[in-house]
């Protein structure tokens, strides 16, 4: 089997792929993010994909612009089509061990296996269930852990925050466990909201891995414009009552800075410390004119509402900020994985 470095535009998926995907996908980008290219795309002679659909649209999710592929090229047209799908069917006809998965879950302590689809966390396998204190508790609860005299009309919990950036190498809170490089390092919450719902849900336990960081930015619960708004100052309200929480257990908290549409401006800057570092993210935000002019009304009411000192910034710094020296920009994982792979 010889393995191929190809130019992702050349892959092409095969229209008429009877599987399935869309759900897989995040799980396989998660895989590769964690673990590498294992399996190569398998391709026909034309460079359309026979297997692989989801690895391929795994690696378009994560922005690789390379992928490792094998031709396979001495097959028949009706042989593509019948590997194609004895490929998926072989899939479904295996089923679990449920005894003995879960005895490989618990040895699993270091990475997230819910990250890859498996709904029973790592976490939770070696957890006492009958220790109330380690065990699920109801978002509710967290009013009995801590109560924090709120700011604005909807008592939103205050940030502190820090007095400066410091270099240090930058993580997403989905690759906190597996993350053993030394040195000063910071986690960041620029991934989908699903990743990192269980700092509400179990505050507790995240509070002694997020300890290891030097820096960690308050969680960016969505604010989507289409959301209803007692949903965007609930999740404004959330991501600071975290933001607070940590702080009371010595973690040094960047608060992100998140906006939906002007009406938000009324309530969406509460709890923010003023003059000192922030963090915002622009994913998303090229989509469209209309897209990228709402975020720069938000951000510029930032800037007159906080004055920020450094802003850490994710995403693709669009041409109106280039040279801003209050910047700090983040590499994403694609990022990082091109430059691995000698791109630039």
């Amino acid at each position: 089997m010889i393995v191929q470095d190809w130019q992702i535009s050349d892959v092409k998926p095969y229209p008429n792929n009877p599987r399935k995907n869309q759900s897989a996908i995040k799980a396989v980008a998660n895989s590769i993010q964690e673990f590498g290219w294992k399996q190569p795309i398998v391709v026909d002679k034309n460079g359309v994909v026979i297997v692989g659909h989801t690895r391929l649209a795994a690696a378009k999710h994560l922005g690789l612009t390379r992928v490792p592929v094998v031709v396979a090229d001495n097959l028949t047209k009706e042989q593509v089509k019948a590997y194609r799908l004895a490929d998926n069917k072989t899939n479904e006809a295996a089923d679990w061990d449920l005894d003995k998965l879960e005895t490989e879950l618990a040895d699993i302590t270091d990475i997230d296996m819910s990250d890859f689809g498996f709904d029973i966390p790592t976490d939770d396998i070696e957890d006492d269930l009958e220790d109330e204190d380690d065990g699920f508790e109801a978002p509710f609860q967290n009013a009995q852990k801590a109560l924090f005299d709120g700011v604005g009309e909807y008592g939103i919990p205050e940030i502190k925050g820090v007095d400066f950036i410091e270099p240090v190498d930058w993580i997403s809170f989905n690759m906190l466990n597996s993350y053993k490089e030394p040195g000063a390092f910071g986690v960041h919450h620029f991934i989908d909201d699903y990743q990192f719902e269980r700092e509400w849900t179990q505050i507790d336990r995240q509070i002694t891995r997020l300890q290891r960081a030097t820096y960690v930015t308050s969680p960016d619960f969505s604010l989507y414009v289409d959301f209803p708004k007692a949903m965007q100052i609930w999740n404004h309200y959330r991501k600071h009552w975290i933001g607070a929480y940590m702080e009371m257990q010595g973690i040094s908290v960047i608060p992100t800075i998140a906006w939906s549409d002007e009406s938000s401006f009324e309530w969406c800057f509460d709890g923010e410390p003023t003059h000192k570092p922030v963090a915002v993210s622009t994913v998303g935000v090229m989509q469209s004119k209309e897209t990228k002019e709402s975020f720069l009304a938000g951000y510029n009411a930032m800037i007159d509402r906080l004055q920020p000192t450094q802003i850490l910034y994710y995403g693709q710094i669009i041409d109106e900020l280039k040279g801003d020296p209050t910047l700090i920009p983040i590499e994403s994982f694609g990022e990082k994985m091109k430059k691995r792979l000698g791109e630039s």
